[in-house]
């Protein structure tokens, strides 16, 4: 164990002046091997020292503090070179010197305190392919939409290579009864047709099947009700509770879902093709068109089946997924910008309990300022539109997605998504918006070890509703909502244990109790610090962008990154109402606050429940 410190001094590095021309410095080669300084305690020394200590290899390195910090940004894998160019970039007191930083960090990687992507990749390819997979299940969610159903219907009818799926069932949580009426025609006469064979699964069926749960677990009638029951909800959406449903109808087995506003069929990336990676959200891409028809017009259909596509690597482990996506073997370069926390979770046997895909069409999204999160490439295709920014964005005729197959943590959710059910997965928040994130949050919580397949595929969404309200012109500011519990858990939950998925559940379950308890005004001051981080972390993305905005010469897209950023300021110096912090509209604060603490007190208790309800439908089926 040596001493180790920079060989410049942070915080006196001097950025040269304008009358002032650089010192020239020596280019060091470029190394393409990646890597990443991850799996490393920090731990601080009385004497100003910091004590690096590998978690798996046991190596030690005595650095300054300030070299610790430093380090802590070196997380994703990238080329040396890479980390010091984003070091210099992030950390105003290294004075713009890229040349210095490179052999510190080869120091620190020589001492064995860095991981390389080859080392990972030859790991995670390792040990037997062979594995079986559950057979799987086919859903349509569908509420008061008769005619995207019958569309949707159709385009699966003649369809590429008949699903090979075990059943098909459609999913009715229609409030009005003439359109439930509609979709039990649809189903009927597709039936009759013998194309393909649906169940139809409406509210009789729902309440047969809530009965034979409870039957099963008359301890759990409560839970059960909430989780499934519409009637607990009055006219609030419930997104949730058809996917829960699904996910119980196929319990033991695999299930692929389809909102109804699709057509089954799947669509080639207008992108070149990038190769197999880990990667993230952030890694989705963008192109934009002028409106559905010049997006009809490019569209380049695949031969196969998306529900086909969707399952075929669903519930396979990692080291099978892999063989499947690729010929030949797995690059390291597949792990480019990949995060090295996400990669230490993973192994050989790490199951794809998700899948979901690209979307061509409406992108889904609920206001217009999404494209805030694309990458520059995106913003740049957007910003070439003849159409303009803002025509653009409204027409909703785009394709969101990756350029390639991508291995991913957490999931959102796409217009068809596949689930491995043959593990124990959470249910949906029963109710509003944000449940897909929190179910992404807590199937992560659940199985550490596991992760997502993002398909470069797409399929074709287009709803037959307006959804003009849906424009850049809305609010930009954050709201609260259901992300303020998923913050709540990332903060709280403790799972770092190798624990069973039903005792993982049961801690999530504690800290909502914990949450649902609060005092008011502590409810109230957690959404205000919660929701003030929110909009902080908007604030510092529209700055991102403010500082690049020159480089794409749009005066329309600067004046509005000039008014998010001044709307995101402006919220943040004011004081929230709890309609803000819940993302609610109402009234009455003492009665808002009251059912959000009564609801989130039983979603607790209906996660405890949800294990034996899940092994009840498991034993129905």
């Amino acid at each position: 164990m040596s001493e180790f410190n920079f060989s410049y001094s942070l915080g006196t590095t001097q950025t040269p002046s304008p009358s002032q021309p650089a010192i020239s410095q020596p280019q060091i080669p470029e190394d393409p091997t990646l890597w990443s300084f991850t799996g490393v305690e920090l731990v601080n020394l009385n004497d100003g020292m910091t004590l690096l200590v590998d978690r798996v290899g046991g190596q030690r390195l005595l650095v300054s503090p300030e070299v610790g910090i430093v380090l802590t940004h070196c997380e994703t894998f990238r080329t040396l070179r890479g980390h010091a160019e984003y070091l210099v970039r992030v950390l105003p007191e290294l004075g713009g010197q890229v040349e210095p930083v490179i052999p510190t960090l080869a120091q620190i990687r020589d001492a064995g305190l860095m991981r390389s992507a080859n080392s990972m990749v030859k790991t995670l390819s390792e040990g037997s392919t062979a594995s079986s997979q559950a057979p799987f299940k086919v859903f349509i969610i569908t509420c008061d939409r008769p005619e995207a159903l019958e569309r949707l219907i159709a385009s699966l009818e003649s369809a590429p290579g008949l699903s090979a799926a075990e059943s098909y069932c459609v999913i009715d949580d229609s409030r009005q009864d003439a359109n439930a009426a509609k979709n039990a025609d649809l189903v009927n006469a597709c039936n009759a047709r013998g194309t393909v064979t649906f169940n139809y699964f409406g509210m009789a069926e729902r309440e047969q099947f809530i009965d034979r749960l409870i039957s099963g677990t008359p301890h759990h009638a409560d839970s059960v009700h909430f989780l499934l029951s519409r009637g607990e909800w009055g006219s609030s959406p419930t997104y949730g509770i058809s996917r829960s449903l699904a996910l119980l109808l196929s319990a033991g087995k695999r299930a692929v879902i389809l909102d109804d506003d699709v057509i089954c069929e799947a669509i080639r990336s207008p992108l070149p093709n990038s190769g197999l990676h880990f990667g993230s959200i952030q890694s989705r891409e963008a192109v934009f068109y002028g409106g559905r028809d010049e997006l009809l017009a490019n569209s380049r259909r695949l031969s196969d089946n998306p529900i086909n596509l969707a399952a075929r690597q669903l519930g396979m482990p990692l080291n099978k997924g892999i063989s499947s996506l690729l010929h030949g073997e797995l690059p390291a370069d597949a792990l480019a910008g990949a995060n090295g926390a996400f990669m230490r979770t993973l192994n050989p046997g790490s199951k794809i309990l998700k899948t979901q895909c690209s979307t061509w069409g409406d992108p889904g999204t609920g206001s217009g300022h999404w494209i805030v999160g694309l990458n520059p490439e995106s913003i740049g295709r957007l910003l070439d539109s003849p159409a303009g920014v803002s025509a653009t964005v409204d027409a909703r005729a785009c394709w969101l997605g990756y350029t390639g197959p991508t291995l991913t943590k957490h999931g959102v959710m796409s217009q068809l998504t596949g689930y491995d059910a043959t593990e124990l997965l959470p249910p949906f928040f029963p109710a509003f918006r944000g449940e897909d994130s929190l179910f992404a949050f807590m199937l992560t919580t659940l199985h550490p070890d596991s992760l997502v397949l993002s398909n470069d595929w797409a399929i074709t969404h287009l709803p037959l509703e307006e959804r003009g309200q849906r424009s850049l012109r809305g609010e930009i500011a954050a709201r609260g909502g259901m992300s303020l519990l998923t913050r709540w858990l990332g903060d709280n939950v403790d799972l770092s244990e190798g624990i069973a998925p039903a005792t993982r559940l049961a801690r999530i379950a504690q800290s909502i109790t914990e949450l649902a308890e609060l005092g008011e005004k502590d409810l109230i001051n957690f959404g205000r610090v919660e929701l003030a981080k929110a909009q902080a972390g908007q604030l510092a993305e529209f700055e991102m962008h403010l500082q690049m905005a020159e480089h794409y010469g749009s005066d329309t897209w600067l004046q509005y990154l000039q008014r998010g950023h001044q709307e995101i300021l402006e919220a943040l110096k004011s004081e929230p109402s709890p309609n803000d912090m819940l993302g609610a509209n109402s009234e009455d604060t003492a009665a808002l606050l009251a059912s959000v603490r009564q609801a989130g007190g039983r979603f607790a208790q209906a996660l405890r429940a949800w294990p034996e309800i899940w092994q009840t439908a498991r034993d129905l089926d």
